[in-house]
């Protein structure tokens, strides 16, 4: 029988990979939609920042998914300390003036003004119970949904049935011509390859409302990040402002690191949708952006900027979303 405290850390840093490989392979049975394919399970071995992190990861329909174990009581949001404001890669930015976006005629100078500034814009320090996670290591963009696995050669699929016969009535016989895409008046197709030879996974463009998107997904045995399951998976579990630590970068890498292994970019800012409606995470700077500590904010796990995208002055962040799947050994929640 699976022991539900294994799959919370700290248990399940302490296990071998052998032990790790064979609760994985159960949760795989048990929480995992019989009708997805699962493939190519492997071990993997994660270090950020000198920390060690050893987990399973598996394809799933054509995703690479990792497991993330879950945490009880784990720390969540920002407690300012007061020492944040004495850090200069984050405020000596010269000539650049720090405003609150609410009291736009008020330059924040004084060490006060730039706490009330941190704390306005992270979330509160509390706990919350984590569970364990299967989270897509990539995320999508909120209008793609991924349908399944689709091999032309031998007109195979398995994943979302429903969608594909959509999918072949639509586009008919250039669906085994296997293009980088099919775009018709009803919908876009689009062709991914994975690892194996001929195989796609396929995509499907959906403009659909969040609340819709959810649904969708829940029907497969998917959903997306909540709130609290954000900060913790940017985070990593750790309570610094930043994923890399306490102190601003000179230069932001291609990708956040994270201590879980879940690709989180730093190209261009993101808007992370949430299993809240009204609750995105990322996104723009929440005022002007001149300062490191603006420009940077956003990539804080507990970065709360209070406002949806697309509203306001702000510009539209590009949307995401990543696939989980939850872990629950509560009735209610599978």
């Amino acid at each position: 029988m699976m022991n539900p405290q294994q799959l919370n850390r700290p248990t399940w840093e302490q296990l071998t990979g052998e032990q790790q490989h064979l609760l994985f392979t159960q949760i795989l049975r048990y929480f995992v939609n019989p009708l997805l394919p699962t493939t190519e399970i492997a071990p993997v071995r994660i270090t950020v920042q000198g920390k060690n992190f050893a987990s399973q990861t598996v394809m799933i329909a054509g995703q690479r998914y990792i497991f993330v174990p879950g945490q009880l009581q784990a720390q969540l949001g920002y407690q300012v300390t007061g020492q944040e404001v004495l850090t200069p890669q984050l405020w000596d930015d010269g000539s650049a003036v720090l405003e609150h976006p609410d009291l736009p005629a008020m330059a924040l100078t004084t060490n006060g003004q730039r706490e009330r500034y941190l704390t306005d814009f992270t979330t509160a320090p509390r706990t919350a119970d984590i569970p364990p996670l299967l989270v897509a290591q990539q995320p999508l963009p909120i209008d793609q949904r991924s349908v399944g696995l689709y091999t032309p050669g031998t007109d195979d699929f398995s994943g979302d049935v429903v969608t594909f016969k959509k999918i072949r009535q639509t586009v008919g016989s250039q669906l085994r011509q296997a293009p980088r895409a099919i775009v018709t008046p009803e919908m876009s197709i689009y062709f991914v390859p994975t690892a194996v030879l001929g195989e796609y996974q396929l995509r499907v463009a959906e403009a659909l409302p969040p609340m819709v998107l959810t649904q969708t997904l829940a029907r497969q045995g998917f959903s997306v990040l909540a709130p609290d399951e954000y900060e913790y998976v940017v985070s990593g579990g750790q309570t610094t402002l930043f994923p890399w630590g306490a102190q601003g970068l000179t230069d932001l890498p291609p990708v956040i690191p994270n201590r879980f292994g879940i690709r989180f970019s730093a190209r261009q800012y993101t808007a992370e949708m949430t299993t809240d409606p009204l609750t995105w995470r990322g996104g723009w700077p929440v005022s002007g952006g001149q300062k490191k500590v603006e420009a940077q904010l956003p990539f804080s796990a507990f970065y709360d900027s209070g406002r949806l995208p697309g509203f306001g002055d702000l510009p539209l962040p590009q949307q995401v979303y990543h696939q989980v799947i939850r872990v629950s050994f509560d009735d209610d929640d599978r």
